[in-house]
């Protein structure tokens, strides 16, 4: 495999993007081409076909290195495909860096899809906790700030 067409700073603008407009709105479901455009990468337009699978899958394993060396929740579970078979869900790998088998692979265990597609709603809401978090310490440092002002001057 030739190397990553992105660095982690790249990666690191790809996971504010996805906390100013994920996390910040209820974990709302954010695509694979507006976190791609974020991190400074052309979204794939073959993504839903997987011929440029690659690129998003190093990219989306860097994604979720970077949340964990960073200590951020699963940010990852909120980023979905918009269209074909998987609209509204994350991609196969997804699943993948999280252990947990692909419940659109077909012919797997009916009580693993369940388990992986529940594991997946634990991540997001975890992300919904730590969004709600992060909203209250937004809003209370907004508050703050025009009195410290007033107490500086």
């Amino acid at each position: 495999m030739s190397e990553p067409r992105f660095t982690p700073t790249d990666v690191d603008r790809a996971i504010g993007y996805v906390i100013e407009h994920g996390t910040i709105s209820s974990s709302q479901r954010i695509s694979y081409a507006a976190v791609l455009l974020a991190g400074g990468l052309e979204p794939p337009l073959d993504l839903v076909d997987g011929r440029e699978s690659l690129l998003v899958t190093a990219f989306m394993l860097a994604f979720h290195e970077r949340c964990i060396n960073r200590s951020l929740p699963p940010l990852d579970a909120l980023i979905v495909h918009v269209t074909g078979r998987r609209e509204g869900y994350p991609g196969s790998g997804y699943f993948l860096v999280n252990n947990q088998p692909d419940p659109f692979f077909g012919g797997g265990d009916p009580q693993a899809v369940i388990d992986a597609i529940e594991f997946w709603d634990g991540q997001r809401d975890r992300v919904r906790r730590w969004g709600d978090a992060y909203r209250r310490v937004r809003t209370r440092d907004c508050r703050m700030r025009p009195s410290a002002l007033l107490r500086a001057g």
